[in-house]
């Protein structure tokens, strides 16, 4: 399991959050029930992310939760076609699930004492790639404002300066942006003044994933769609990637 970072000052704010680089001298090869399987994680691994998580201040994390959402590379495939599982002495527990990107991890007491191994079960020499973001408990299904986006960016930089301290914070960047995900033949609106400014059409059938720079509109303003969001993510700053690739 490797940690990939974009962005070179965002490295203390992830190791704060328990990454760390994947060691060892060579691959893991299991047999498990006539399938040959690859260990690409620990239970720990992963769950020390969350743990990290729910130590956050609770002003600074009310509202927010974490998403790991993932693709199997290189074709950015769906990452349920990889079969990664939490091997636990009970039975293997699936991480993906169809057409569902979002992980779905399971947090109880009893596997954290266990921490069994996250093997990966198809698709064996690709990688399933996750990108952590922060999802937020939208007040309404299809709008919210200015005024609470800065408010969500704000929190996100208040986790940021918890984790490094004030002086290391001024080095890294602020989160400045929101991911948007606007369903399928949903116009998405900017309202301020009683102007509307069209700021994206989705007509495709499939979701549509948008950045949005709240700071570039008044607080004032009403950000709206036509059909309820999928979810509103903040961007953490830079670019937050774990990888899940053999042991080495």
């Amino acid at each position: 399991m490797t940690y990939r970072l974009l962005t070179g000052c965002f490295i203390a704010f992830l190791s704060c959050v328990g990454l760390h680089e994947a060691r060892g001298a060579s691959e893991e090869h299991l047999i498990v029930a006539g399938r040959h399987d690859v260990r690409v994680a620990t239970y720990q691994d992963i769950a020390r992310i969350y743990e990290r998580f729910e130590h956050f201040p609770q002003a600074a994390k009310e509202g927010l939760s974490l998403h790991f959402t993932g693709e199997l590379l290189p074709d950015h495939d769906y990452p349920s076609k990889a079969r990664l599982m939490v091997h636990s002495r009970d039975g293997d527990i699936p991480l993906f699930f169809g057409q569902d990107r979002d992980m779905h991890f399971p947090l109880t007491d009893r596997l954290k004492a266990e921490n069994p191994p996250v093997l990966q079960t198809e698709a064996i020499g690709h990688n399933v790639r996750t990108e952590l973001s922060l999802v937020v408990a939208l007040p309404a299904p299809q709008t919210f404002t200015g005024t609470e986006a800065r408010h969500w960016l704000r929190q996100v930089n208040a986790c940021i300066r918890d984790l490094t301290g004030a002086i290391l914070s001024w080095f890294m960047p602020d989160a400045h942006r929101l991911k948007i995900d606007i369903a399928p033949g949903a116009n998405f609106e900017a309202v301020t003044s009683g102007t509307v400014r069209v700021l994206a059409s989705n007509v495709s059938r499939e979701p549509m994933t948008i950045l949005l720079r709240p700071q570039d509109y008044a607080e004032d303003t009403v950000f709206r769609s036509s059909k309820p969001f999928g979810r509103v993510r903040v961007k953490i700053p830079g670019e937050a990637y774990v990888t899940f690739t053999p042991d080495r």
